[in-house]
Formats: C-alpha cells, structure tokens, sequence
C-alpha cells in the first residue's frame, strides 16, 4: 500500500472518530431515570388539531444552573381535541436531555405528562436544546425547546 493510501485511511479513521465524538455530543441518551437536584415544575400545555397544523412551539427554561446538576420540568399535554391523540415517538437534538412519557392514548379533555431531566456534567454557558414530539396522524412535530444558563 503506497504512503498516501496509507494517510488517506488514517486521516478517514481520525474523522470518524472524531464525528462519533461530536456526535455523542454531550453526554449518551439513555431512558435512565435521573435524579433532579431540584423540586419539579409543571407547565400546560392544550394540543389541538389546529394547534398542530400551526407547528406547536414551547419553550422550558430550567435558569441557572451549575455543572453537573440534574434539573427535571413536568410538561402536562392536555388533549383539547374531539378524538384521542397518541404521542408515538421524540427525537432529541442532546443526549444530555432524558424524556419521559406513556405512549397511551390521550382521550379528549385528559392530559398526560412528559417529563423533562436535562444533566449538565458536560455543558457549560447558555444552552438551548429542541426536542420534537410526533403524535399519530400528524405530520408536524410540536417542538420544544429547553433553555438553561450552566455555570
């Protein structure tokens, strides 16, 4: 093998490395309940058909906090709809960031509650994180954002 096909693969195997690095970003995702250093706050929020086609967009803001501290939120999802909704699946933009729901059905007027841990070992400064939430039927995610200053 010639010293630039050599260089080539390892130039490949250092970027790969360092894109699973990057990729893990800040911390693994896992289901793992965490422990919150913190009591937990509850927001509402109401999901409508309407409210969904418009792009539903919430923002938790965990304040200030120090490194290495687990803050968790309570987001209550209240089904303002005429029919069942079912949150089936998330998606987080942080492993650092742990969600944690029932995938049951939402009967009309009920609500269901999703909780929030965000685990700041590995962040530092102002931090803004997006979890997407899909719910049966819709094609628009609801969007939430969590916003923390680590210091």
């Amino acid at each position: 093998m010639n010293s630039f096909r050599k260089l080539l693969i390892a130039l490949t195997a250092g970027a790969l490395a360092v894109g699973a690095t990057l990729l893990a970003g800040c911390g693994k995702q896992g289901v793992k309940k965490l422990e919150p250093a913190k009591p937990v706050a509850t927001q509402s929020l109401t999901i409508t058909d309407a409210a969904l086609e418009a792009g539903v967009r919430d923002t938790l803001k965990f304040g200030k906090m120090h490194q290495g501290e687990i803050i968790a939120k309570h987001l209550r999802v209240e089904n303002g709809n005429e029919r069942p909704i079912v949150l089936l699946r998330h998606i987080t933009t942080c492993g650092c960031v742990n969600v944690v729901y029932d995938r049951k059905p939402i009967a009309k007027g009920e609500s269901a509650t999703i909780e929030f841990e965000l685990d700041s070992k590995s962040l530092q400064g102002w931090q803004m994180k997006l979890m997407e939430f899909y719910f049966a039927d819709k094609d628009t995610p609801m969007k939430i954002y969590i916003e923390a200053e680590v210091k």
